[in-house]
């Protein structure tokens, strides 16, 4: 049976640990973090999920875990489904 839900946006860094949400867009980024996102595996339509805030930033994805610097997660914008 369908559930409603509704979807909601947010910048990466409003996840809270255990969150899921997928990448909707990046913006405002400059080559060399555009590069450091494509080759860890992170561009629009990833879905990921929230491991850990501190000591750093790491999210999960299906090719694995991925540590973020502060450039990576400012860039990031995901789409979470909230029930």
């Amino acid at each position: 049976m369908f559930t409603s839900f509704t979807v909601s946006g947010a910048s990466l860094k409003a996840l809270k640990v255990g969150e899921r949400g997928v990448i909707s867009r990046i913006r405002g980024i400059n080559p060399a973090v555009a590069d450091q996102l494509r080759k860890s595996g992170l561009s629009p339509g990833t879905s990921l999920s929230l491991e850990q805030r501190s000591p750093r930033f790491v999210v999960r994805t299906r090719q694995g875990t991925v540590p973020l610097t502060q450039a990576m997660i400012q860039s990031v914008y995901v789409r979470t489904k909230v029930s």
